[in-house]
């Protein structure tokens, strides 16, 4: 396997990197990142967050869990989102979408930095991205970051006995629901 080289590197390297190495990595703005697996509350939360973007996702879109990447060519930015959902033409045999209309990332304390901030950043950038959904794995927390008319973005926090609204798809989330069996305290 090749270690990632310190400093900025670009998109082809990066492409090359990852199809030789054994870890999980990501680029962000041209600084490759490793991260570690989750914790058994992250998997909970992102299977319910993909079931419930994937029932509700009708062709020609798809929903996809963090195996399919997002690509941010002109961000060099190369990400594996918990969920997202795009309605892009897709070719098959791609590792990558370009074009993502909702993101998911269910954020931990060594992510949320970099989940609250490049990737933010990176996802605001495509123009496709109409919802950016943060859902914290360690506390009862969920974030929308949704783009408005005019590109404007606005930011939502919710927590129990509210529900998350997810205009792209429709979908309307309970909080209290989708921490339920994460052994997160469920209380203000």
């Amino acid at each position: 396997m090749r270690e990632p080289v310190p400093g900025p590197t670009s998109m082809a390297a990066f492409e090359g990197l990852l199809a030789a190495s054994e870890q999980k990595l990501e680029l962000l703005e041209g600084e490759v990142v490793a991260f570690a697996g989750g914790s058994v509350a992250h998997g909970i939360l992102c299977s319910r967050l993909h079931k419930a973007v994937a029932n509700a996702t009708k062709e020609p879109c798809h929903a996809f869990t963090s195996d399919v990447a997002v690509r941010v060519p002109e961000r060099t930015t190369y990400v594996f989102p918990d969920v997202s959902r795009t309605c892009e033409q897709l070719d098959a045999n791609a590792a990558f979408i370009t074009a993502p209309d909702l993101v998911v990332e269910v954020i931990s304390p060594e992510s949320k930095a970099r989940d609250r901030g490049e990737k933010l950043d990176a996802y605001q950038s495509i123009s496709s991205v109409m919802e950016y959904l943060l859902v914290d794995s360690r506390r009862v927390w969920v974030c929308v970051f949704r783009r408005m008319a005019g590109g404007v973005w606005t930011e939502t926090a919710y927590g129990i006995g509210e529900t998350v609204e997810l205009r792209t798809v429709g979908v309307a989330l309970n909080v209290a629901e989708l921490y339920a069996g994460t052994g997160r305290v469920l209380s203000a």
